[in-house]
């Protein structure tokens, strides 16, 4: 196991691609963690009992959950700020701890995956690819239109590269 988190070795780009695919299981938890923050949050707002399931509480969540549905479509700045100040030390820490191994495991898949193709000029190389990644991120999010589309296709370009490029080794270590 610990293999897959280190720094060390070099792999194929089936590998790489295989990798990736992992990462995005590894964010599942990320999404568990927001929605039972997300629910835990609109459930403190309403006034009634979630286990008593009688027909009336049923009725009652029902109109709590389409009078909240209105207010948020007046709202919506009150309520995601209500939202963001809502969170506490625990849920940051939650937080913090899903997302550090899929970081963790994306960032050791790219660098393998670098040093089997520059193996040489492997830290540079890495480097420049966490810093387009990170310039085109928040270009892809601040922005939109012709730019937005050619940043795009240039990622897409680069993970294909990635993929698809043979590397000079032919036993990967990693």
């Amino acid at each position: 196991m610990k293999k897959f988190f280190s720094f060390s070795g070099t792999i194929s780009g089936k590998i790489f691609f295989l990798r990736i695919l992992f990462t995005v299981v590894l964010i599942f938890p990320v999404f568990i963690a927001l929605i039972s923050k997300w629910t835990t949050y609109f459930m403190s707002l309403g006034d009634f009992d979630i286990s008593d399931s009688s027909m009336e509480n049923q009725i009652l969540i029902q109109s709590f959950g389409d009078e909240l549905a209105q207010k948020i479509a007046e709202n919506p700045e009150f309520y995601m700020n209500d939202f963001m100040n809502s969170f506490t030390i625990g849920w940051v820490f939650i937080f913090i701890i899903c997302i550090i191994p899929p970081i963790w495991f994306g960032l050791a898949t790219y660098y393998k995956r670098v040093s089997a193709l520059f193996f040489e000029q492997r830290n540079g190389v890495f480097a420049a690819l966490i810093l387009f990644e990170a310039v085109s991120d928040y270009i892809v999010l601040s922005s939109s239109g012709i730019i937005n589309t050619i940043v795009s296709l240039i990622g897409l370009l680069i993970f294909g590269f990635l993929i698809f490029n043979n590397s000079k080794f032919e036993n990967h270590e990693g």
